[in-house]
């Protein structure tokens, strides 16, 4: 019999204990793989619409951290940026979560009519706005889902209504389950005359980084208190993708060392009852090694298993999460090949860190003692 099979026999003995250790690893690890991938959702979301828009650079507040940073007054700056070397178009970008009827609060995102950030966007139904005084709004399909409304259809956003006119689609979720309408409109319905959230700047081809570059420099140097972030660089610096990160790294340290400690105590228990097994071992040859290797093989068998498990797990609570009421169409979780490798190579090294000093001590058995034991 191979050590291999050895270590299986040695498990299924002990089923409930075996499948306890397991499922205690794969809690742990189905909480990193669903709290690391909608982490690495949320800013892959919306630096991603903020790339589909066109947006090249961002101007906005250098002390905002927020989701969607503080506004500002737009005029003077905006005026500033359009006259800068390079710089082909200026549009201005308000964004709140918004009550809407009876669904969710919901992203309402205000653009200047007639940007740039409008050509990325493919008209479903409907039409675009005629014009800055239009009371009108338009959904993303998901947004459309979620509200059921249709084209003609009152919408109750706050304290005012207004009409369906246009049903969008988007390459960018975050736009896919958010309502837009021109920013006058937003701007009014938000009580922020003149104010946007960012500028974006759309500069003139090719893009390169030394005109990046020169368009950083030049807002540090002439708009104290404002700064020029490229979409990751804002996001990056977004406090909620921040915390989240933070939230991902403490749940791995946290499931570590439960599950490090769970397979340490599952092993010595092991270890404790098979004594005088061990000790027949030792007698007729085994070497000391080789009861290293037979330990530490069962204790990574049970956490391979349960880094399986929680993978799946994983997996599903990130769809769950995705399609809360309260969560739709505002996450996306991203599940990649390396995050699970990850996982599962943090569960194999539980394994090995929770089953040392077991297969330490049943090494160190002496063979004559451990005969006598009962």
């Amino acid at each position: 019999m191979t050590g291999w099979q050895l270590a299986m026999k040695n498990l299924w003995r002990r089923p409930a204990r075996t499948l306890l250790t397991a499922i205690a690893v794969a809690i742990g690890i189905a909480a990193v793989v669903s709290l690391t991938a909608i982490s690495w959702g949320f800013e892959a979301s919306w630096q991603h619409a903020n790339d589909a828009r066109g947006t090249d650079l961002i101007v906005t507040r250098a002390s905002s951290e927020n989701t969607m940073p503080a506004p500002f007054a737009a005029a003077a700056l905006q005026a500033q940026l359009a006259a800068m070397p390079h710089v082909s178009q200026v549009a201005g970008l308000l964004s709140e979560m918004l009550s809407v009827d009876d669904a969710p609060p919901l992203f309402v995102f205000g653009w200047e009519r007639n940007s740039f950030l409008w050509d990325h966007l493919h008209l479903l139904k409907g039409r675009w706005p005629i014009d800055d005084s239009e009371h009108g709004v338009l959904l993303g399909e998901l947004a459309a889902e979620l509200t059921g409304k249709h084209i003609g259809d009152s919408m109750h956003i706050e304290s005012d209504d207004y009409q369906v006119i246009g049903i969008y689609q988007s390459s960018a979720l975050v736009e896919n389950g958010a309502l837009l309408m021109t920013l006058k409109q937003a701007q009014r319905l938000n009580e922020m005359p003149g104010k946007v959230n960012v500028l974006n700047i759309k500069l003139d081809d090719p893009v390169t980084q030394i005109k990046l570059a020169d368009i950083r420099a030049k807002v540090r140097a002439t708009m104290p208190g404002y700064v020029a972030l490229t979409s990751g660089q804002l996001v990056q610096q977004n406090a909620v993708v921040r915390i989240s990160k933070a939230m991902s790294g403490a749940t791995i340290l946290i499931a570590g060392l439960v599950g490090a400690l769970g397979v340490f105590n599952t092993m010595l228990m092991s270890i404790s009852e098979r004594t005088r097994e061990i000790g027949v071992l030792l007698a007729v040859g085994w070497h000391r090694r080789r009861v290293i290797r037979l330990v530490l093989t069962e204790s990574i068998i049970v956490t391979a298993l349960g880094g399986l498990l929680g993978v799946l797990l994983g997996v599903f609570g990130v769809f769950l999460l995705e399609h809360v009421e309260l969560l739709r169409g505002k996450i996306d979780g991203v599940i990649t090949l390396p995050l699970v490798l990850a996982a599962l190579g943090l569960a194999v090294l539980l394994g090995a860190l929770g089953g040392l000093y077991p297969a330490l001590r049943a090494s160190r058995l002496s063979p004559t003692v451990a005969l006598r034991y009962e």
